[in-house]
This record gives C-alpha cells, sequence and structure tokens, in this order.
C-alpha cells in the first residue's frame, strides 16, 4: 500500500516535503511571509523558493518552489500567520496543517570585516550554510553555453543575490555568524575551473573555516584532475566530498549536461566517487543526482551502484527553475518520485551507511535519506531496527564529541536543535 498525505488524520510529512518538491506551492495577496527567510537566487537555483518546516517531524525542512510559473497550478495554498505565529496550509482548499517559516537569520544582516553582506557569501537551506565560491563554472562563459540545462547558476551570479570575488576570511566570519545561530555544517562547492586549481582556490578557505569554526565542511567541485589530490582534501580535515554527476543514463547524460560530459565525462565522476569512498575515506562521500530527468528505473540504478561502494546518494527533485534551459519543461509527478525515494532508503539501510548522523544538519533542497522513511507503506517503516538503533547511537556519539571539539576550540556549542524554528 502505497503512503498517502494524510495517515490517520495526520499529515506525512516525507510524502508533504516531496509533493511540494513536485508541485510548488501558491501564496495568495494577503498571506505575511516577510518574517521568514527571503527568497533568495544562488548557487545552481535549486533553493529558490521558500524555506518552511513542518512541525512534530524532527526537522524537516522544504525550500518551496513558490516563484515559478508552474506552481500556480499547484493545489497547495499557504496561509497566514495565526496568533501562534505558524501558518497554514490548504490543498485544493481544505485546510491539512500548520507549518513553520524559520526566520530570518541574524548574520543575513552582518557585514564581513570586508564590508560584504553576509547574506551575499553563504545563505541557509534547512539547517546548513551553502557557499558558492570561486569564479563563474567554465560551461556558463564558453560562447556556445554547454551549462547544464537545468542550472542557473550563472543568470544567479550575473542577475541574481549570489557573486563571486569572496574571500576566505569574508567565508569564515560568515560561517562563525552562523555558528552563533546553530549552525554546524558548511558546504563549499563551486564549478568547473579549466586552469584545474581547485587545490589551491579551495584549500585556503577550507582550512580557514575549519580553523576559525571547528564546523564539519562539505566539498563539492567537478572531478579532481588526480585521484590521488583527493587525500590533500581528508588532510585539511573536510567531512564530505560530493560530486554532481546528475544523470545515471550515459546518453542523457551528454544531452542533459553536456558541458560536464565534454571537461570531464561520467565515468570520471563516478571514479571519483568511488575513490573518494573506498580509499580516501571521508566520513561522507556523496553522489549527487537528479531525479526527474531520466527514467525513474534508471535513477534506482544509480542508487544501487553507489550505495554499492559505500557512498550516500543525494537525490534531488528536478525543479524547473526561472533562468534555466528546462525552465518550461514540467516537474515531475510524485506517484513516479515515491519508488525511486522509497528505494533510497531502503538501501541505505541495507548497506549499513551513517544516514541522519550528523548533529543538526536538515538539508530543504533535497530529500534527506531518513526522511525517505516516510515514503514506504507503513506496515515496512519498521524495518531494520538493528540498524536504526546503531544510527541513534551514533548521532548521540558523534553529537557528542562535536559539542566537546567546540568546546576545546573555546566555542560555546548553540544548544538549539533547530536554527530559526520557532520561538
Amino acid at each position: 500500500m502505497s503512503p498517502a498525505l494524510i495517515e490517520n488524520g495526520r499529515l506525512n510529512p516525507g510524502y508533504l516535503k516531496l509533493d511540494l518538491f513536485c508541485k510548488g506551492m501558491r501564496i495568495p495577496p494577503d498571506c505575511r511571509t516577510s518574517d521568514g527567510r527571503p527568497v533568495l537566487r544562488v548557487r545552481a537555483g535549486l533553493g529558490s523558493g521558500l524555506e518552511v518546516l513542518i512541525p512534530g517531524s524532527d526537522g524537516i525542512h522544504v525550500n518551496v518552489p513558490v516563484v515559478e510559473p508552474w506552481v500556480q497550478q499547484s493545489p497547495y495554498e499557504l496561509h497566514g500567520p495565526r496568533a501562534n505565529g505558524k501558518h497554514w496550509l490548504t490543498f485544493d482548499g481544505r485546510e491539512i496543517g500548520e507549518v513553520i517559516l524559520p526566520k530570518r537569520p541574524a548574520f543575513y544582516d552582518k557585514t564581513t570585516s570586508s564590508g560584504r553582506p553576509m547574506v551575499s557569501v553563504g545563505i541557509l537551506q534547512g539547517t546548513y550554510l551553502g557557499i558558492y565560491y570561486g569564479g563563474m563554472c567554465a560551461n556558463w562563459k564558453d560562447v556556445a553555453r554547454d551549462n547544464c540545462r537545468f542550472c542557473s547558476v550563472g543568470d544567479n551570479l550575473l542577475k541574481g543575490d549570489d557573486s563571486t570575488g569572496k574571500t576566505p576570511e569574508d567565508v569564515a566570519e560568515t560561517a562563525a555568524a552562523a555558528r552563533e545561530e546553530g549552525v554546524t555544517f558548511v558546504h563549499v562547492n563551486g564549478g568547473f575551473d579549466d586552469t584545474g586549481k581547485y587545490l589551491e582556490r579551495f584549500g585556503p578557505v577550507l582550512k580557514r573555516v575549519r580553523e576559525r569554526t571547528g564546523m564539519l565542511t562539505g566539498f563539492q567541485v567537478p572531478p579532481l584532475w588526480e585521484l590521488e589530490q583527493y587525500r590533500e582534501v581528508k588532510r585539511w580535515g573536510v567531512n564530505n566530498v560530493s560530486l554532481c554527476y546528475e544523470i545515471w543514463n550515459p546518453a542523457r547524460f551528454e544531452e542533459v549536461c553536456p558541458g560536464k560530459a565534454r571537461r570531464a565525462g561520467l565515468k570520471k565522476y563516478l571514479a571519483a566517487i568511488e575513490f573518494c569512498a573506498r580509499e580516501a575515506k571521508f566520513d561522507t562521500t556523496n553522489g549527487e543526482m537528479i531525479a526527474g530527468l531520466e527514467e525513474p528505473g534508471e535513477s534506482m540504478a544509480a542508487i544501487d551502484w553507489l550505495t554499492a561502494v559505500g557512498a550516500v546518494p543525494t537525490v534531488c527533485v528536478f525543479r524547473p527553475v526561472i533562468g534555466t534551459d528546462y525552465a518550461n519543461l514540467p516537474p515531475p509527478k510524485v506517484e513516479e518520485m515515491i519508488p525511486v525515494f522509497a528505494h533510497y532508503y531502503w538501501r541505505c539501510m541495507e548497506r549499513g551507511l551513517p544516514i541522519g548522523v550528523a548533529p543538526n544538519v536538515h538539508v530543504s533542497i533535497v530529500m534527506n535519506p531518513e526522511e525517505c522513511r516516510w515514503l514506504l507503506p507503513a506496515e515496512k517503516r519498521d524495518a531494520f531496527p538493528v540498524q536504526r538503533l546503531k544510527l541513534a547511537a551514533m548521532r548521540k556519539a558523534f553529537g557528542a564529541y562535536f559539542r566537546t571539539r567546540l568546546r576545546l576550540k573555546g566555542t560555546a556549542p548553540v544548544e538549539s536543535p533547530v536554527v530559526g524554528a520557532a520561538d
């Protein structure tokens, strides 16, 4: 039996998050959202919506599409706020439950010592800090424009809310300010650099963030030219490496990601993922993919391969974003996505991968693997009892270790489990 939006009179939070990705949400003129986080266009554009927290869901954050033309057909509509500060959702005019708009972070209104607004350095996407660093992706600089067809990073850097020219100190100061509000993880990403000087460009910023804040760090760029270079990245203290190969089907990969196909190729992405997971042994290695731009069976085959080599898939739902070549394509149907994401959770658990272990890391722009448990039939959600107990113990132990490390650095940990959730 498939999951439903409402089960026994209660919202299914995992289904709701996935369905909001697929359908978006309308905001009527009388709904006040100004107290929440602003809608910002940064990085590849995947987080171009409104940040929402689903109450009682163990921190399920969702960045809901709200500005694209296709969301005007959505059955979801946001209302409020009420006297308790919460907003509520309707589906086809019927109220289905309350949601929270996380408050605007205080550091959004601060500047770095160089005078750069911190909100132009990095933004929160859920409870983690996402930062685009370095110059514009080379795929956007070519005369022929062979950028990925779903990506708006060049558009965002030219006329959106993002910017280039950030210094290591800008990033470290912004991360430190976010840390004061309870953020634990900083994810730094960048596009193609035809000089290949990824270590020279990203080493100083990642090491400076680690040195100043003690936070967990993630690194995402195209495959390094030599796989052995990832050992140097590991020595920087980076916890997570992710590689965005996007599409499993080779022919479809070349069609959707022509620049990636020409500059790197799918095989190079997969080789880098396997090396980072099996040889460099980062705390976690992610292979990032998009569901909805190829057949669901191909996405599931990709999940099988990634989990088999010890990598944790990061599965995005295709979002037709304004400013992209695919802006006019329809979003995927939730019915087609449910089997993909249920399979995602099941394979991660079968392989004993460390999902949901890092303290206070709830990403709003993708389905986190532990959230996909809600997409299983109700009778299967209690599967893997031993593995779930093991993950709970790992989560507790790692949280204690992380808090101790911060204390040794003289940084008092913030106890709030969800940044800006509610008072």
